[in-house]
């Protein structure tokens, strides 16, 4: 470990790297982001799908209460989707767990909300679920205290502003949660899917489950991405708020970043739509640094 201005490391008897100019104390770094300790071999869907370890997503936050999911993106920070905290500002979450029942999260770490921050152009509603507008559905948690970082949790990055993070057709990107399987199961064990990036039109003809409902009359704008095919390959109820990941489009970049947030979706197991982190990025880094400093509430 080498640092330009201050020289060479060495690693101490008790562990601690140790410099001859500032002893223990080491200048600053840049923390890793999108690179998980064991990468995903799974292929199978999420709706229904392929066990995963917590190692896979490290940057998947599980929310027990709403029960959803959410992206770590800093280590005060998390980023999740605007339906998921609209109506609970003091959400149940944990990371650092593949398995999440009760007696595995007491053994992870609890992720305390200090302030949740919800897009400003999202729209509130009496009863949600009526709600077929979901427009700007993306929030931010800020966090009570940093999160520990290891090899069960890190960081997802953050897109560029630049186009080639527009996702394009046919690109591959990996979802993880613990929503319902095609049983209507709630589980209790982390898994993973691959799907590929489907043009918007896709999610706009499929045909909802519930009688009654037409997708004809719900709201598509340029802040959606559309995922996922007619085999199954789809995010469920359980997985809102939870990171689609995408390579960086630099091949030689091995690390992923958070291209959407499950958003909705008509029926699971199909085409769903997910939130478009990428055009939001000056909104969630202008959001962090306005609110880098603790409440005084």
């Amino acid at each position: 470990m080498q640092n330009e201005e201050s020289g060479e490391y060495h690693c101490a008897g008790n562990g601690s790297w140790v410099n001859d100019v500032l002893g223990t104390e080491l200048p600053q770094c840049v923390p890793v982001c999108g690179i998980p300790s064991k990468p995903f071999e799974g292929t199978q869907r999420i709706f229904g799908g392929s066990f995963a370890d917590i190692e896979n997503f490290p940057w998947q936050v599980f929310f027990a209460n709403p029960r959803a999911g959410g992206a770590l993106i800093d280590e005060y920070w998390v980023l999740t989707a605007a339906h998921v905290v609209e109506k609970n500002r003091n959400p149940e979450m944990y990371v650092g767990s593949t398995l999440v029942n009760r007696e595995r999260l007491t053994n992870s770490q609890i992720l305390i909300p200090e302030r949740v921050i919800i897009h400003p152009g999202w729209t509130f509603l009496d009863d949600p679920e009526t709600r077929k507008n979901f427009d700007n559905d993306i929030a931010l948690i800020r966090l009570k205290d940093p999160v520990k970082m290891g090899p069960t949790v890190s960081l997802i990055c953050l897109p560029g502003n630049s186009s080639e993070y527009n996702p394009s057709e046919g690109a591959m990107g990996l979802i993880s949660g613990w929503g319902r399987t095609e049983n209507k199961n709630i589980v209790l064990k982390l898994r993973g899917a691959r799907l590929p990036i489907a043009p918007l039109q896709k999610c706009k003809e499929v045909k909802a489950k519930k009688s009654g409902v037409d997708v004809k009359t719900y709201v598509f704008t340029d802040n959606m991405i559309c995922a996922g095919d007619q085999k199954g390959v789809d995010s469920c109820e359980g997985d809102s708020g939870g990171a689609l990941v995408l390579q960086d489009p630099d091949k030689s970049n091995p690390k992923f970043y958070v291209a959407g947030l499950v958003s909705w979706g008509p029926q699971c197991g199909t085409y769903g739509i997910y939130t478009k982190v990428k055009n939001y990025i000056d909104w969630i880094k202008k959001t962090m640094q306005e609110n880098s400093t603790p409440s005084t509430d």
